[in-house]
């Protein structure tokens, strides 16, 4: 029998712990006994834990019961990184490497990947996180091959799944990786979820940072938010406030962590998505209207920015839309 255990620590949304408790306890009903996860939810003590929304939750088991080398440890998600007030226990990070250093593999739910990140594990190899942490996560562990583009990640037995509602595909995945993609099809169905998500991307969100202190980039942001369907070339934006080209690519990206290219790319692209869902125009006259004469490379911009194509993403979130209404 393969021993999952499911680290839980204070404030942990209560999906990332209970969601793939309940998909790998479906995935047993496929097995004979001896071929079965034995899963078990552990914490730091023998205290309830404090999950988010005020809910607590009782464990199975505390980490100093815990010294037999685990199969599998799924690490659930911690909620925001940013929000959390103490720091991660050195007792779960010593755990945690001694159990990988014993054979365990390492699984991760959204933000658990900063706790995986703590016990050094990860660096110089590949992982991700929920799409809206990568800076902080990036800050905090420069190291780490970050790739929030990717649903889920696997380097050397250690596995990252971005999003807390990607405890769904790492489940499925693990079912995949330890009992067979028979088992992971009928599960999936079971549960009415897809398989084939692979990327963030399509989910991903731009939001200008205006988080620095540099008065003429602020300036230039939001005349950027005015005109970014106008010609947009780097004399044009050197010349809004007055700076050399050399200057102004340097004092943009340090104020907002993007090329300024790159960061007119995103702003248009976002633009588009919200004009997909909320008109019926074509995708030539929305190319147009987000700065684009040729629609080709535009629908290339959005499909590298989104997975998908512009006529794809209305489809799929105009459906999601209307089965939320």
């Amino acid at each position: 029998m393969k021993t999952c255990l499911i680290l839980a620590l204070d404030g942990s949304p209560l999906s990332s712990v209970s969601g793939p408790l309940e998909i790998l306890a479906l995935a047993n009903e496929s097995l004979q006994t001896e071929q079965r996860f034995q899963i078990r939810v552990v914490s730091e003590s023998d205290r309830p834990i404090a999950g988010a929304m005020g809910l607590n939750l009782t464990s199975h088991s505390q980490l100093s019961h815990e010294q037999e080398t685990a199969c599998l440890i799924l690490v659930a998600a911690i909620g925001h990184p940013s929000t959390r007030k103490v720091p991660i226990n050195p007792e779960v990070i010593g755990w945690l490497k001694s159990q990988y250093q014993q054979g365990a593999e390492i699984a991760t739910i959204c933000t658990g990947a900063f706790v995986l990140a703590e016990t050094g594990l990860l660096d110089g190899r590949i992982a991700t996180t929920h799409w809206s942490c990568e800076s902080l996560f990036r800050q905090r562990f420069p190291a780490i091959d970050l790739h929030c583009e990717k649903m889920i990640t696997e380097d050397a037995g250690l596995m990252c799944a971005g999003g807390a509602s990607a405890f769904q595909d790492m489940s499925l995945y693990l079912i995949k990786r330890y009992l067979g993609e028979a088992i992971a099809q009928r599960c999936a169905r079971t549960l009415l979820i897809d398989l084939d998500r692979h990327s963030q991307l399509r989910y991903r969100s731009f939001k200008p940072g205006f988080q620095h202190q540099d008065t003429l980039i602020h300036k230039l942001q939001d005349w950027l938010a005015e005109h970014y369907a106008s010609e947009c070339s780097l004399p044009v934006l050197a010349a809004q406030i007055n700076l050399s080209e050399r200057q102004m690519i340097r004092r943009f990206k340090a104020a907002t962590g993007e090329a300024p290219l790159a960061y007119i790319q995103s702003l248009r692209v976002e633009q588009a998505k919200n004009r997909l869902l909320a008109s019926k125009k074509s995708i030539d006259k929305i190319s147009h209207e987000c700065g684009y004469q040729d629609v080709r490379f535009f629908r290339d911009l959005f499909k590298r920015h989104t997975d998908l194509s512009p006529s794809e993403y209305r489809n799929k979130f105009m459906m999601l839309d209307h089965a939320a209404s």
